[in-house]
Formats: structure tokens, sequence, C-alpha cells
């Protein structure tokens, strides 16, 4: 009796080994699966990221990116911070504005076709989502420069509808105002739909006995918006706006397509004055430290925004 407990024993313990064995091949034989999509993520991903972060370090350019350049320290840095002609801080306060006019047109726009479309007094509302969400589907590329023909002065449809009704022609891509404006207008029209359908995802997944609730306490349309609407969609409109905010601040095709930033550079946001910077003039080092600041700065707004609305959601 004791002789078979020590062979059942000796039995489960070989068992329990071969398991073991068994599961870390398995876990291996998966790794070596996984490993060469790993390979070439670290070679497409983390390696440029590394180079780009030395380059700052070096007075590189277009004539001896070959691997004549040398480190100059934080040069490059001070350059952009202190030198009499930085553009530093005229591009960075372009793109806030851009993130102050475009992201509030953005989530007004996306509410307001979010709760269109919840409303039970709207027929087809299918067919009207699908159609909404057209220029989600469609190549950003091909919308923005279908909107350069709509804005161009001379037989653009816009200028004609303006002087059809007696107003005259815009130079929309040729002003440094007019263009920023047309800058807005093309964004809400590519960003709107993502907002507009995080919107409504939260607006049909609020109890109708919340709203019944507050019309019969007499709130009105209004007053229901306000104090059950938003408070409950809070959350998710939140981190859609937060988002949507990051990817105004690295706007560079619309610009970049509608008028290459110009008239004269006067409309150039932070992605775009770095590629120019880079690709158009040479200086490959000072476009990347230009781009290690801006990426810590992108870094930081998304940290704190997140932060944010988590302690709001928690209050």
């Amino acid at each position: 009796m004791k002789r078979n407990r020590e062979y059942l024993n000796r039995w489960l313990v070989a068992k329990n080994v071969m398991k073991k064995s068994r599961g870390i091949w398995i876990t291996n034989k998966a790794f070596l699966l996984i490993i060469s999509g790993l390979l070439v993520f670290l070679f497409f991903n983390l390696y440029p990221i590394a180079y780009s972060v030395y380059l700052a370090f070096t007075n590189a350019n277009f004539y001896n990116i070959m691997g004549k350049y040398s480190v100059i320290g934080l040069e490059n840095f001070r350059k952009i911070f202190f030198h009499p002609n930085t553009k530093f801080y005229y591009s960075l306060g372009r793109t806030v504005l851009f993130v102050i006019t475009s992201v509030p047109l953005k989530v007004a726009f996306g509410i307001a076709l979010a709760v269109l479309l919840n409303s039970a007094i709207i027929r087809g509302r299918a067919i009207f989502r699908s159609l909404l969400i057209l220029p989600w589907t469609l190549p950003a590329v091909l919308s923005i420069l279908m909107w350069r023909g709509l804005f161009n002065m001379d037989f653009g449809a816009i200028n004609k509808i303006l002087m059809s009704i007696g107003f005259p022609a815009i130079n929309w891509l040729n002003d440094t105002m007019n263009a920023f404006i047309a800058y807005n207008i093309v964004e809400v029209w590519l960003a709107y739909p993502f907002m507009m359908t995080v919107i409504l995802a939260a607006l049909q997944s609020i109890p109708p006995e919340l709203y019944d609730s507050a019309q019969i306490d007499g709130a009105g349309r209004l007053q229901r918006l306000r104090y059950v609407t938003l408070p409950l969609i809070f959350r998710p409109l939140w981190f859609a706006t937060i988002l949507t905010s990051n990817a105004s601040f690295q706007a560079f095709l619309v610009p970049y397509l509608l008028n290459g930033g110009g008239p004269a550079r006067t409309n150039e946001f932070v992605i775009l004055y770095g590629y120019k910077e880079a690709f158009q003039i040479g200086e490959f080092g000072y476009a990347a430290a230009f781009m290690v600041i801006i990426s810590l700065i992108i870094m930081a707004f998304m940290f704190i925004g997140m932060k944010a609305g988590r302690m709001t959601g928690e209050e």
C-alpha cells in the first residue's frame, strides 16, 4: 500500500513536470512565432524615434547626413528657445489657436448632429447616419484636395455661391486669416463623424426613464440637455475631446495640402514647420530637436487631460 502511494506521488510529480514543460514549450513557440513581428515593430517604430532623439543633439543637415555630422549638445534647443529669429513660439501659438478654435466647433457640431440623430422625430435615421459618416470613410487626402478646389478664388464653388447672392469673391487660400478659417472648416468636416459617433453611442446608453422623469418635473428641452444628457455623456465626450485636441495639435495634411501653411509660412503649425525644416530646408538636427520638444508637449497635454477627466468623473 505504501509502495503504491509512492508510485502515485511520483506519477503525479512527473505529470506536473510534463505539464510545465509543455506550457513552457507552448509559450516559447508562441514567442518564436511573434518575434519576427516584434523585430519589425522595433525597427520601424522605436529605432526611428531613438535615432531622431539622437539627431536632436547633432548638427546634422542635408549636406552631412551621410555620417559627417557631430554632436553639439543642447545647441539646437538653445536656438529653438532663445534665437532672435526663432519661429518656435509663433508656430506653437498658431497651433494652440487652431486647437482653441477648431475643437469647440467639432464638439458642438458632433453634439448637435448626435442629438438630432438620437431624436425619435427624425425619420430615416439609419440613412442619415450612413451619409453623415461619409467624410470618415473617404481618404483624407481626397477630401482635402476636394476642399482646395472648392476654396479656389477663380473657379471654386464657394466663391461662385457667394457671388450669386451678391457677395464678393474671397481670397481663401492666399490670405492669412481666410486660410486659417478654411483650415477650421476642413478640419470640422474631417473630424465631426468621430465626435458624432462617440456622442451618439453615449446618448443611446442613457435610459429613457430619466428623460421622462425630468419632463414630469417640468424640465424643458434645454434643461434636459444640460442637467441630464451632458452629465451622463461627459466621460466619453471628454475623452473624445482630448483625442480630437491631440489630433488638431498635430494637424499636418490640412494646411500642407490646402496652401502649404501659407501665405509666406504664416500658417505653419508645429508639425508642418518641423517637416519643412527637415525636408525642405534640410536642417535635420534642428528639426529633430523641434519635434522632440513638440512630442513632450503632446505627451504632457495628454497626461494632464486624461488625469483631469478621471478626477472630474470621480467627483
